[in-house]
């Protein structure tokens, strides 16, 4: 077995989608893609006060897949497909973009009355030229469906891809994975990857030890391609994801939520949603 080394260690930039306070782990200045993985936005934990008006309005994506992972509390998903679905703590909304689709999300309404903590990471995962084009798809995920390890020093939940004998029911279109820990102070954990897929960690709470840097909370540590496992230290409680996949390997010309092979493909998109082609949906 041989240790993954570190590319490099990026630090999150705080940015707002619409009125909502994120970090953009990446893409960044310096790390344009996790390939196959285009984008991971993290929304830490964030008190809603009951009788806010905060959600993100209806708009377009075409060429890639959309993961929501919800951490915590509600979130409602509503497509010009039809679909209407809130997850809980723990699930996940799942929607292939294909050739396009317009979507809008955010807190429930109950949750907007109430008010509460809401957490979650949006990640976009780009598909190969020939799946680009087609029909939209929806699909939820409980959060009980997603398989658990519990270990004497780290918890992991196989959100997607396979860990030894455990496999996420989420249906990708390309192999991937990605595993989310919570880890206890001192202990070392090695985890296996297989060596033809990229992989790096983004750290949500705590700090690490990864071989010779000690990222902490908000960074995201790339590993180089060159050994079949990865391995780090909590050295304190931590909680992160470890993702990674077998790379696509092809160009990428993207416009906001377009995200195609060509400029063309791209302008063709833009044209499709302004024509409705896409569908439509009031909110």
């Amino acid at each position: 077995m041989t240790t993954r080394t570190i590319a490099s260690v990026e630090l999150a930039t705080n940015e707002h989608v619409g009125s909502f306070s994120i970090k953009n782990v990446f893409p960044t200045r310096n790390l344009k893609q996790v390939d196959p993985f285009l984008l991971v936005h993290h929304m830490p934990s964030t008190e809603l006060k009951p009788g806010s008006d905060t959600r993100i309005p209806p708009h377009p994506h075409a060429g890639f897949d959309v993961m929501t992972y919800l951490l915590e509390g509600e979130f409602f998903h509503r497509d010009s497909q039809g679909h209407d679905q809130i997850a809980g703590a723990g699930d996940i909304n799942w929607m292939s973009a294909g050739a396009g689709i317009v979507h809008s999300e955010g807190p429930t309404s109950q949750m907007l009355q109430k008010g509460g903590k809401v957490q979650l990471l949006q990640i976009w995962i780009n598909l190969p030229a020939e799946k680009k084009h087609g029909a939209p798809v929806f699909h939820h995920y409980n959060s009980a469906s997603l398989p658990k390890l519990q270990k004497e020093v780290y918890s992991l939940k196989v959100v997607l891809g396979k860990f030894g004998d455990y496999t996420s029911p989420v249906a990708t279109q390309t192999p991937m994975f990605l595993y989310h820990l919570q880890l206890r102070k001192g202990q070392p954990v090695t985890l296996p990857v297989d060596p033809s897929y990229t992989s790096a960690l983004y750290i949500m709470k705590g700090s690490l030890q990864v071989l010779n840097s000690k990222p902490v909370a908000g960074e995201l540590v790339n590993f180089e391609m060159n050994g079949d496992q990865v391995s780090f230290t909590a050295i304190e409680d931590a909680e992160l994801i470890l993702l990674g996949g077998a790379p696509i390997k092809e160009k990428v010309v993207s416009y906001g939520p377009f995200v195609m092979n060509s400029l063309e493909e791209v302008q063709g998109a833009i044209a499709d949603y302004e024509s409705g082609r896409m569908g439509t949906l009031s909110y």
